[in-house]
């Protein structure tokens, strides 16, 4: 629901508490902490709120996945050429750069707050990404979009893919090749072991110590940029055949003579190629997920992201003029790019990078798969708390609420942390130190679902065609039907301004958002309809699953979560305890200030079933 149907209680200080806030307001937040009905949720303290590394680690963590050491063989494959496959490319960042821009001015802008008494509503930062925003979008019917986007995000907005990837390139990296035809029933099971380990273990880790699960994101979001640095050093070295004595096709490779020869004649194959490109680019959005936990967010969270994404874009650029340098055209179509670039570099140096370069490679795909687990794992349970906030959900306050998992096993360390004479070190309470209170219930919810698609793909033989599978879901619905909506959202409200005010509202430039926004629409648009048309030519028989199978399930999931939406509106008001009765939801945001603007430091949350007022 957006702020105005909300009963909204805004309180507004400067106090110095841990959180900003006097006296009176944490009295008042204490005894909302006490009382069940309600949910209580607080910022971070503000030494451990998200800064500008740890917002830049996020995007940069989910954006760099198996995508770029996998995706460049099947664009040479689609395409047959160096020339077109280098344009998707480019066409692939400016697409990015463009949804980049769209969610940096949502993000800026909503959700909209009135203030004390006064009429004028601003901006406060809120996690959540497109919940927040489609709501924004879509105010009636009442909860219609809280429970379509909310329930189809529960079921497949999780880690489960990312696991299955991890799993299969840890299983071939050991020996056991996953991605060679059909691997053993003993095999497959090791990778969906490995999967639901995985899960548990990142789950694990993010309900128990946040801070923890921070310093592991950006770790891996470090050595990321340093796997893609080494490719790109490595191309760029070969330049001349000195370095790995052998004479590199540059020239053949990148001469605009010679770059579109021999280029594909299907069309579809420059479908899925671009197809391809959409979505090795996606997670640019993952800082407007957890955006209620940035630092200054108005300032770092627009120059993380911009700063982010645009690494990413470059360094997939040079990344692939990498590959161009080293590999010859031929071998592209025909094999692995990445495997190949490691054999004509690493090979060529060391009889070990010779004799293990897919060992190798599956061994970057591992830990960029393992990072995506991490990271999507940390920002989706943010947003399905902010789901659960609503009370669409089952169980919606237990999801809704943080809790401190381990208080009592770290209680000996807090009592360390304090001084001989009872004070506090570094300022701060002691148990400050040790661990903060998570989403245990949100991350419950997330372990549970992934682990059920895991169980539900049991039954693919090829662990590789299960992953494919579970993520063009999430691609489909998540990152490319919901992003339509939203692009087409904020052109509605660029060309109605006069009526919607947006001129007003957002940060942004108005005609870079129109460019933004009618870009973004249209890089979604494509993969949408796309996956309705069938393979042609050399690309029929392809895959080994039917070609409507990711599209069809993806409609029926968000056809489900209608269905949802009309039972939860329709029938549930008229059965059981709740007949009768309507569901409310009442909201009351703390605020302070940071650097003169409104920031949202805790948040009192009553939703209940109250007797229906008559007409």
């Amino acid at each position: 629901m957006d702020p105005d149907q909300y009963d909204v209680n805004v309180q507004l200080q400067d106090g110095d508490s841990i959180i900003g806030l006097d006296e009176d307001d944490l009295a008042i937040i204490e005894d909302a902490e006490n009382d069940s009905s309600k949910v209580v949720t607080k910022t971070p303290a503000r030494p451990y709120q998200l800064g500008y590394i740890s917002v830049f680690c996020i995007i940069i963590n989910k954006m760099i996945g198996t995508g770029i050491f996998d995706t460049p063989s099947s664009i040479m494959y689609d395409t047959h050429s160096v020339g077109f496959a280098l344009i998707f490319w480019l066409l692939g960042s400016i697409a990015t750069l463009a949804g980049t821009f769209v969610f940096i001015e949502y993000g800026l802008t909503i959700p909209r707050w009135s203030l004390s008494s006064s009429d004028t509503k601003v901006f406060t930062p809120r996690s959540g990404g497109e919940f927040n925003y489609l709501n924004y979008l879509l105010k009636t019917p009442k909860f219609f979009a809280s429970c379509v986007y909310g329930i189809t995000f529960v079921l497949i907005g999780n880690a489960a893919a990312n696991a299955l990837s991890f799993a299969s390139h840890v299983v071939t990296a050991s020996g056991d090749n996953v991605y060679d035809g059909t691997p053993s029933k003993s095999v497959s099971n090791m990778v969906r072991g490995i999967a639901v380990a995985t899960m548990t273990g990142v789950c694990l880790l993010h309900g128990i110590w946040r801070r923890a699960g921070i310093m592991v994101n950006n770790t891996f979001a470090f050595f990321k940029l340093l796997m893609l640095l080494m490719i790109i050093i490595l191309g760029f070295v070969s330049i001349g055949g000195k370095v790995f004595n052998t004479p590199p096709p540059a020239s053949d490779n990148l001469a605009p003579s010679k770059s579109f020869k021999n280029a594909q004649t299907e069309a579809y194959g420059y479908a899925e190629a671009y197809l391809s490109i959409v979505f090795t680019y996606g997670g640019f959005n993952q800082a407007n997920y957890v955006l209620g936990e940035v630092k200054n967010p108005r300032k770092i969270f627009r120059s993380a992201t911009l700063l982010a994404v645009s690494t990413v874009c470059v360094s997939y650029m040079l990344v692939n003029i990498a590959y161009m340098i080293v590999v010859p055209a031929a071998l592209q179509v025909n094999g692995n790019v990445a495997e190949q670039f490691i054999l004509l570099t690493l090979g060529r140096v060391s009889p070990y990078g010779k004799a293990h370069s897919a060992q190798i490679l599956n061994a970057f795909m591992a830990f960029s798969s393992l990072g995506n687990v991490i990271v999507s794992t940390y920002t989706a349970a943010r947003v399905k708390q902010e789901i659960a906030k609503e009370g669409i959900l089952p169980f919606s306050k237990l999801i809704a609420r943080n809790y401190d998992a381990l208080s009592r096993l770290t209680s000996c360390f807090r009592r360390r942390a304090s001084s001989p004479h009872g004070q506090k070190s570094f300022g701060r309470a002691p148990e400050e130190v040790w661990h903060e209170k998570t989403p245990l219930g949100a991350l419950l919810v997330h372990w549970f679902f992934s682990l059920l698609i895991i169980f539900c793909t049991w039954g693919v033989t090829s662990p590789v065609t299960a992953y494919t599978i579970v993520f063009g879901i999430y691609s489909y619905t998540i990152d490319a039907f919901m992003a339509v909506i939203i692009g087409i959202g904020l052109l509605v409200l660029r060309f109605w301004s006069s009526k919607t005010h947006w001129h007003l509202k957002s940060p942004s430039n108005g005609i870079l958002s129109i460019i933004c926004a009618f870009l973004f629409v249209i890089a979604n648009l494509f993969p949408i309809i796309t996956l309705w048309v069938p393979p042609s030519g050399e690309f029929r028989g392809l895959q080994n699953y039917p070609w409507y199978l990711v599209p069809l399930i993806g409609v029926i999931l968000m056809l489900s979560a209608v269905v949802y939406w009309l039972v939860f509106v329709g029938v549930v008001p008229k059965i059981g305890d709740h007949k009768g009765k309507e569901l409310t939801v009442e909201r009351s945001p703390f605020f302070h200030t940071e650097h003169g603007e409104p920031v949202q430091v805790a948040e009192v949350v009553a939703f209940d079933w109250v007797i229906k007022e008559s007409d």
